[in-house]
């Protein structure tokens, strides 16, 4: 650490020659003649003292050193901020294409010193919805990407679509399933009484996953079965036909729309192929 120091105090290696340079020759004899060399650390630490370096000057340059390399960094991306800034206010439409339901623009911006020449692409949707590329070296790379923006929103929006079709219906069962799957909380501190009453209720609560005596019961039921690396549980055509049934007498809304997605579930279930048959025989061995 003595070398770190001396070599962050004086811009100098940590060098014998150095510590001569910027010590002297006699004090360097001086510590030579008392068996003290270059190579040992209090060596160092001898010409430290002599030269009132700090202990915690390399520390101190890191930091001043970090300091400046943050502070070049904010300037850099402020001056690309402004630039930025300066190339949107300044563009010029060259084209624009109609692409299913979105508006696809493409625009030339102005030369630039940092970005060079660039060309940016908006794709907008009625009523307000727009998405904007960032800089590319074409207009066909920059109309590409609007492209590939507009077709990932869609996607992203089919997909939240889905879910929020599914959640609508799991929603009332799940709450269902978590109420019956929960133990009642009671806190005996309250009222200062040990038996259970409303006074010291304090909700319910249950384990983040499947009651597993359930699950068990009905792997043992052959209504489920686990997959080769037990991480996934896979429903026999009874367990399917039930869950249909059951679902189709609960009153939720969505629900009738789910079991029309999954109608096709229905031959599944009514065919028979060779390979139940065959499990059939092996039971009834």
């Amino acid at each position: 650490m003595d070398k770190n120091n001396f070599e962050a105090f004086t811009n100098l290696p940590a060098l014998k020659k150095n510590a001569i340079q910027v010590c002297g020759q006699e004090f360097i004899d001086s510590l030579t003649k008392k068996g003290i060399y270059a190579k040992d650390s209090e060596f160092w630490e001898e010409v430290n003292k002599k030269l009132n370096i700090p202990n915690d000057a390399y520390e101190i340059k890191q930091a001043r050193e970090q300091a400046k390399r943050e502070q070049l960094l904010l300037e850099k991306k402020a001056k690309e901020q402004a630039e930025t800034q300066r190339l949107l206010t300044n563009k010029k439409e060259i084209f624009s294409k109609n692409r299913k339901d979105w508006k696809i623009t493409v625009f030339e911006l102005p030369e630039s010193d940092i970005f060079g020449k660039n060309f940016l692409a908006e794709c907008t949707k009625e009523p307000d919805l727009i998405k904007t590329t960032w800089f590319y070296k074409n207009q066909e790379e920059a109309y590409r990407r609007a492209c590939n923006l507009a077709d990932e929103f869609e996607v992203q929006q089919e997909s939240l679509r889905i879910f929020m079709e599914h959640y609508a219906v799991m929603k009332p069962l799940y709450l269902m399933i978590i109420y019956l799957s929960s133990g009642d909380q009671h806190n005996e501190y309250l009222n200062n009484s040990r038996e259970k009453s409303k006074e010291n209720f304090t909700g319910v609560n249950c384990w983040n996953g499947f009651d597993f005596e359930i699950i068990n019961a009905l792997v043992a039921e052959g209504l489920l079965e686990f997959s080769s690396n037990k991480n996934k549980l896979i429903m026999k055509k009874q367990a399917m036909k039930a869950a249909r049934e059951g679902l189709n007498k609960i009153n939720i809304d969505g629900v009738d729309r789910l079991l029309e997605q999954r109608e096709y579930h229905e031959e599944y279930i009514n065919y028979i192929s060779e390979l139940d048959i065959m499990d059939e025989e092996e039971e009834e061995e």
